[in-house]
């Protein structure tokens, strides 16, 4: 029996799907004679009030199903995913060949598929892209789009992905901006290799294309104690970080005076390692790479000393411990004892080490179970203790090293709390924890 299509694995009551005839177990493999490959082609294609599906039954038996959605919002039913489509570069910085043995295995994918770009921001190459893919993604609005650009000099950029040939970054990136996506692109910093005059081109080139490209996100390499990289790679160095801050303030003031915007920014490990001052809240505009560590500082300390001015009530009671990464600790450490001056809380703060991939790994969202475990042993960690949520993984909880929320909680005695996407999570959670706030 032909696997194509989409298989549909539940069928909600008195939904539209239900009122047709469809069941567990149907593949949908067209809608309107449109061939569907997955869910994101079917929700468009279903933006109509009658639909021709063609079904694959169970029994073997196709079928075209009319389907009245005029007085629906959707179709009903729950489908398999899709199959990722990976990455077949071997770039030279990859952090997936940066991982020690025995970290959760789903990190060790390589995906580098558009669909997931759309539904959750992941960055892809475009290098596995066809006419095909790239018609569909601009009929469909696909859009935004994250994509790892690293340079744009094709001999560069081919060494950095360790492609054996170039790819045609400029023709793709042409045929999405005309067709109305937007674009938010990264480049991946390294000493040696694509900083100085190659960064100076890739941002020049990238602003072409604006505002189709909306963004430039430059992150610096990160390099575990593993693999590779870290032998024919330079580190990142505080000297680094303030050569390149200096080297891209003039390119954003040109930029502001000419839209508005920076468009091109720089992580927050720059300024961080660098010493130097955070940009405010206005350097970053909507945020629009802060899942790729832009902005995301401020946007805590901003949050958080709103969150604490609108609450009032003091919380004596409120007893335990906050881990984070050695970057971020500093920021972490100042605003919860501006938090215990105000509710009189007894709240600390611990630095965790990176012992797992390496020491100069120091973002809290790479943090291994056992990394959380040796910052608190020995101490008086109180009543609870609260780890970052970004080193957990979405579906299961999981550290980088597999290590549990529960694993954690039977080790330290005490139960442990993700710390939430938000600050206002991060403030539900701790007045929840307040004994003196429960009935």
């Amino acid at each position: 029996m032909s696997r194509q299509g989409i298989e549909i694995l539940e069928v909600e009551k008195g939904s539209a799907a239900e009122e047709a005839g469809l069941a567990p177990g149907d593949r949908i493999l067209e809608a309107d004679g449109r061939k569907i490959d997955d869910e994101l082609a079917l929700r468009f294609y279903l933006a109509v009030e009658t639909v021709d599906l063609l079904i694959l039954r169970r029994d073997g038996r196709l079928e075209h199903v009319e389907v009245d959605l005029s007085q629906r919002e959707n179709l009903g039913i729950r489908v398999g995913e899709f199959n990722t489509r990976t990455c077949h570069n071997a770039c030279l910085f990859c952090f997936v060949d940066q991982l020690p043995a025995g970290v959760r295995p789903s990190l060790r994918l390589k995906d580098d598929d558009y669909r997931l770009s759309f539904l959750h921001g992941n960055y892809i190459t475009l290098t596995n892209l066809n006419r095909r893919d790239l018609a569909r993604i601009v009929e469909q609005r696909l859009s935004p789009l994250y994509v790892s650009v690293h340079a744009t000099e094709p001999d560069l950029r081919t060494r950095i992905l360790g492609r054996k040939q170039t790819d045609d970054l400029t023709g793709k990136i042409k045929k999405l901006t005309r067709g109305r996506i937007r674009l938010h692109t990264q480049i991946v910093l390294m000493p040696g290799v694509n900083d100085g005059k190659h960064l100076e081109k890739t941002v020049a080139d990238l602003r072409s294309f604006y505002p189709g490209v909306q963004s430039v996100a430059v992150v610096p390499l990160g390099l575990s104690d593993y693999g590779l990289p870290r032998k024919r790679l330079k580190p990142v160095t505080p000297g680094f970080c303030r050569k390149t801050i200096r080297q891209i303030a003039p390119w954003q003031e040109r930029f502001r005076a000419e839209n508005g915007e920076a468009f091109v920014y720089l992580a927050d490990e720059f300024y961080i390692q660098g010493k130097t001052a955070l940009p405010d809240a206005d350097h970053y505009g909507d945020y629009a790479q802060i899942e790729d560590g832009v902005g995301m500082a401020r946007r805590f300390l901003d949050d958080f000393s709103m969150h604490r001015r609108r609450r009032r009530k003091p919380c004596p009671s409120l007893y335990g411990t906050l881990v984070t990464g050695r970057l971020f600790y500093p920021f972490l450490r100042e605003s919860i004892d501006r938090f215990n001056r105000k509710f009189e809380s007894r709240l600390k703060v611990r630095p965790a080490e990176n012992g797992f991939l390496g020491k100069s790994i120091t973002v809290a969202g790479l943090l291994g179970g056992r990394d959380i475990l040796n910052a608190l042993r020995g101490k008086d960690i109180g009543d609870f203790v609260i780890i970052p949520q970004d080193a957990l993984s979405s579906a299961n909880e999981i550290l980088l090293d597999d290590l549990s929320l529960r694993d954690l909680s039977e080790s330290l005695g005490k139960p442990v709390f993700p710390g939430g996407r938000a600050v206002r999570d991060f403030f539900d959670l701790l007045f929840r924890l307040d004994k003196g706030s429960r009935p």
